[in-house]
């Protein structure tokens, strides 16, 4: 009762044994591309101009932000400590993303955080002594994090090395987080002197 396919296939006579006529894959792919080639190049267009569209609008957004964001008085600019931290280290820098991809994501995202944090910063008169000395231990952070840099390149990579690096950025963060509370609970307490008197 089992028969063998291939068998069934040779000895029926109503299939063609020749094979495909000459150039049959050439007129198949002019035929594909006539019918689905332009669609799929007009989509891959639209997509590269939704990205374009897309990088210019976050970056219009974050100089939006740093230019309409100045610090007033004596205190750092943000950007010039990171510029300062960046000049005072000419060391081999070596990059978390050099080691790994997943490395650079964290890295990516807590720079970024790191860097809209100290964008969003409003400083005024009022809070420039806070500010200044909240800066002046996120200046002792990123010479911290270049000393480890440093010992990353000397020692090789390690797990120690690259946890201290990812600690670093994060204690970064969380004193500019720390700072912005400071800021609110600052402008909240004047708020309400503000109102106290008027009353």
């Amino acid at each position: 009762m089992a028969q063998d396919i291939r068998e069934l296939f040779k000895n029926d006579l109503s299939i063609p044994s020749e094979g495909l006529k000459n150039g049959h894959e050439a007129r198949f792919h002019a035929r594909l591309d006539a019918n689905f080639g332009t669609q799929q190049k007009a989509k891959a267009e639209a997509y590269l101009w939704m990205k374009i569209a897309a990088v210019l609008v976050v970056l219009i957004a974050v100089t939006g932000l740093l230019l309409n964001n100045p610090l007033s008085g004596n205190a750092q600019d943000p950007e010039q400590i990171e510029a300062n931290s960046v000049a005072s280290t000419e060391i081999t820098r070596v990059q978390l993303s050099d080691f790994s991809p997943e490395y650079k994501q964290i890295e990516d995202r807590y720079l970024a955080s790191i860097h809209m944090e100290l964008a969003q910063l409003n400083v005024t008169e009022d809070n420039k002594a806070l500010v200044d000395a909240f800066m002046g231990q996120l200046e002792e952070l990123n010479q911290e994090y270049d000393r480890l840099n440093a010992d990353l390149v000397e020692t090789g990579v390690n797990d120690q090395n690259i946890q201290a690096l990812i600690d670093n950025l994060q204690f970064r963060l969380d004193l500019l987080t720390k700072l912005k509370e400071k800021l609110n609970e600052l402008q909240e307490s004047q708020s309400s002197e503000i109102q106290t008197n008027t009353l």
